[in-house]
């Protein structure tokens, strides 16, 4: 028997099956789902990412399991602070699955040590979150992005990433920080 959680990703699937991709403004039709109604959808918590969003797209990538490539549009570079002070370039994308937000390109935490660090993953399950990073994997209680925080704008900072080696391949390392 199917789940409510099921049947909404269901229903959220044909929707965008329907149309090849599609965009909501900050302020959508409130017939149409915003982005934080779209992240309890698919398993997460609503303040996963924070406030105010300028736009967003979601984008159908596979059907087994449905998968979205995503990108989120904040007017600057914005900042906010769960446990660490995090960091979303003015454009975030990454592909997002029922559980599972991989590929994660715009986003950064500040670690204890000042490094600002880029995230690549994000894994629900249960009361849990996973975080993967360029160096460390970390959990947090899910309880902590439940409510939806604002940004403070600053400045954009600089992307070091390496276009040469692929964040899958990053994030696999066997580096654990818990």
């Amino acid at each position: 028997m199917a789940t409510a959680s099921h049947m909404s990703l269901l229903l959220l699937l044909a929707l965008f099956t329907l149309t090849p991709s599609t965009t909501l403004a900050a302020s959508p039709n409130p017939n149409l789902l915003n982005l934080h109604q779209l992240l309890q959808l698919l398993g997460f918590p609503p303040g996963l990412i924070p406030d105010p969003v300028d736009s967003f797209t979601i984008t159908p990538a596979g059907l087994l399991p449905p998968t979205f490539d995503f990108t989120v549009r904040f007017k600057e570079a914005c900042y906010v602070k769960y446990v660490y002070l995090n960091y979303y370039a003015p454009v975030f994308t990454g592909k997002i699955t029922f559980g599972k937000i991989s590929g994660m390109i715009g986003h950064k935490d500040q670690f204890p040590t000042g490094e600002w660090v880029d995230m690549y993953d994000v894994t629900a399950k249960g009361e849990k979150l996973y975080f993967t990073f360029a160096t460390a994997n970390v959990t947090y209680d899910r309880s902590l992005f439940e409510e939806v925080k604002t940004c403070t704008d600053g400045p954009t900072l600089p992307d070091h990433s390496n276009k040469f080696i692929s964040n899958e391949l990053i994030s696999q390392l066997p580096i654990t920080a818990e």
